[in-house]
């Protein structure tokens, strides 16, 4: 059977792990910004094993909140938190509005910079394709295949 203790050290270890968390977020914000697109990779690797890591401990968390006869989610955990005193779990939701807030940003930065790739594609395309209008001798020429050049109306 596992102890309040049990419950509190995971806390505590979620609680430094969502701290990691946010400063990968805030990171990963600051990349996005400065245009280091180039960082995004490795942060988001980070990223990923540090949300994983956080499962893992909530799972682990709950799980001991089960086993001491309390419900296994934010309720058991709001009602441990006030029978034994601890103010960690108070600061772990709001840590976590704090990520999950960075996390809506960066999403919003990283769909920005998509749109504005796309938007070059685009004119680099469509760019592209004008070039396509001359022909090896320097002429234009119509794309229809026509015959005429542009310039012998």
């Amino acid at each position: 059977m596992s102890s309040p203790a049990d419950v509190a050290q995971l806390l505590a270890e979620e609680l430094a792990s969502l701290r990691s968390f946010i400063k990968i977020l805030n990171e990963e914000q600051a990349s996005l910004i400065a245009g280091r697109i180039d960082e995004l990779s490795t942060l988001a690797e980070r990223k990923s094993s540090l949300a994983k890591n956080l499962a893992r401990i909530s799972e682990s968390r709950e799980s001991a909140l089960k086993t001491e006869g309390r419900e296994p989610n934010r309720n058991g955990m709001d009602v441990w938190a006030d029978s034994v005193g601890n103010p960690t779990w108070a600061e772990l939701l709001k840590l976590a509005a704090e990520a999950r807030t960075l996390n809506q940003i960066n999403g919003t930065l990283i769909a920005e910079r998509l749109r504005s790739n796309q938007k070059a594609l685009q004119a680099l395309t469509a760019a592209g394709e004008r070039a396509a209008l001359y022909g090896p001798d320097g002429q234009t020429t119509v794309l229809s295949g026509a015959g005429r050049s542009i310039g012998s109306a």
